[in-house]
């Protein structure tokens, strides 16, 4: 019963807990794909981690201290999130790691 609860989520369907859970677990064992600079949360660095989803449905973001002057990391990460249309999986430390779910282009193509 418990991991049937739903989790609103910013793709609109809500997540189960078993799935938040398991993609908690895949972030962990993956490294940063994303450095966030002095910049901060910068255009550049909101189309490259899109293009990563694109990709891969898991990107692990790594902020430098230079970036958390201004914000803090969960600022940064919501804003990141928001912008790109993904779920904040998990925020530890100056490390976030949002999902979005990858569109398969040949289904795509059908419709």
């Amino acid at each position: 019963m418990w991991d049937e609860e739903k989790i609103p989520n910013s793709e609109g369907a809500p997540f189960e807990k078993r799935k938040l859970r398991a993609l908690k677990s895949r972030s962990r064992e993956t490294d940063a794909t994303v450095w966030l600079g002095k910049e901060g949360a910068s255009e550049a660095v909101v189309s490259q981690v899109e293009s990563q989803l694109k990709s891969r449905e898991l990107v692990k973001v790594k902020i430098q201290r230079s970036a958390l002057r201004e914000d803090e990391a969960s600022d940064i990460a919501t804003k990141i999130a928001a912008s790109t249309g993904a779920t904040l999986v998990e925020i530890l430390g100056h490390t976030f790691t949002v999902y979005k779910k990858r569109v398969n282009p040949i289904v795509q193509e059908k419709e």
